[in-house]
């Protein structure tokens, strides 16, 4: 019995310590574009990460911090017109939860336009905005 009590305290140790309740803190890599206010030229080449997501304030709005965890609710990136791979990264600091979308260019992009759409979706797929910006990769 004492060794099933130790066991259950170690297992329930580790749940704790793996609680989706902390941020992730996933790496990034470079400078973040900021496709809300994103820059009309970047070095071509250079690295950089693209992070948006959605947020959930359970003060202002009464949201239930289910709805941004939902798989729903997600953010979806498109470079040159192709969906871009991202990992999730959860924000959780109360009142807020906040589920960001992280994709990161290590090589950055070669010298040229470049197309950048961001579409939000919450809960079941309901579109919720997009924003599409073009971005002029330039060697310096």
């Amino acid at each position: 019995m004492k060794r099933f009590l130790i066991a259950a305290a170690c297992l329930a140790a580790l749940l704790v310590a793996a609680s989706p309740v902390a941020a992730n803190n996933k790496p990034t890599t470079g400078d973040k574009i900021d496709l809300l206010a994103p820059p009309t030229t970047f070095p071509a080449g250079a690295p950089f990460f693209i992070e948006h997501g959605i947020g959930c304030d359970i003060v202002l709005y009464g949201d239930l911090p289910a709805y941004c965890m939902y798989a729903g609710t997600h953010f979806d990136l498109y470079l040159d017109g192709v969906r871009q791979r991202s990992s999730v990264d959860i924000d959780n600091e109360r009142p807020y939860y906040v589920k960001h979308y992280l994709t990161n260019y290590p090589d950055g992009l070669p010298p040229g336009k470049h197309t950048f759409c961001g579409y939000f979706f919450f809960l079941v797929d309901v579109w919720t905005g997009d924003t599409c910006v073009e971005i002029d990769f330039t060697n310096i």
